[in-house]
């Protein structure tokens, strides 16, 4: 599993207790709100910055095997070098997540939307502040959560 991911499991699976919690396990942690829609945000940078990071890679390797005429291999772990035993050429990094990454970006947002949801039913936020919240996040209200 790639770190992005990861990160943004943890912060989702977090954001979804706190939905089901007590209501005043809800409140303590609506008092860290700010805290909570900053890593969201930053998680959901991760993603869309998640492509240009792995042609950053890609790049360096072909950059270093063109600049050094050599081919990379496999790292060996007995000499802490280039392995002799089996020479493997390692091909570039190939972008295999994109499914992945758009199923945690769903993941987060739904779970910071229903966080928000019943922190508005509880009095915590008002009609204003609960649709700039969601802006923050790219989600927009359905009005039968509210209820």
């Amino acid at each position: 599993m790639i770190y992005t991911i990861e990160k943004v499991n943890l912060i989702a699976e977090q954001l979804r207790r706190f939905t089901t919690g007590y209501a005043f396990h809800v409140t303590g942690h609506f008092a860290n709100i700010d805290f909570w829609l900053n890593e969201v945000q930053a998680a959901l940078g991760a993603i869309e910055g998640h492509k240009i990071r792995l042609n950053n890679l890609r790049d360096a390797f072909t950059e270093w095997e063109e600049k050094h005429g050599e081919v990379l291999s496999e790292y060996c772990s007995i000499c802490g070098g280039r392995c002799e035993l089996g020479a493997v050429k390692v091909s570039p990094p190939k972008r295999k997540w994109a499914a992945e990454l758009n199923g945690a970006r769903k993941e987060l947002v739904d779970s910071t939307y229903y966080f928000l949801a019943r922190c508005y039913r509880m009095g915590l936020l008002n009609d204003n502040t609960l649709k700039q919240k969601c802006d923050l996040i790219g989600t927009s209200i359905d009005p039968n959560d509210l209820e």
